[in-house]
């Protein structure tokens, strides 16, 4: 048990702090429910061939090819093209690293 400090009766249950299991728990629960989704949803063909994010097989590298091939097709074709790139890094600094690629 992780006492509250300062206080002078650790008898007392108001002495500790009040944790919930709950948010730790769902974590996995929640993981395993958005599988399912995104699983069934891709299966019904209701997902975008442009849907990357948070889908098993295309990858960042499928993704810049499809982006790279679409822009040489509209140049060829005299078309106005642009493209906008980010860098995460600069994007979020002051989150932790570890916890973008989890």
């Amino acid at each position: 048990m992780i006492h509250k400090p300062g206080k002078d009766d650790y008898t007392e249950l108001k002495a500790y702090p009040s944790t919930s299991l709950l948010s730790g728990m769902s974590k996995p629960v929640e993981k395993v429910v958005a599988e399912l989704l995104s699983g069934d949803a891709d299966r019904r063909g209701q997902l975008s061939d442009s849907q990357f994010g948070s889908r098993k097989g295309p990858s960042a590298i499928d993704a810049a090819a499809i982006m790279f091939d679409r822009a040489d097709a509209a140049l060829k074709n005299r078309q106005i093209t642009g493209m906008l790139l980010m860098d995460i890094n600069a994007a979020f600094p002051s989150v932790a690293k570890g916890r973008l690629t989890a």
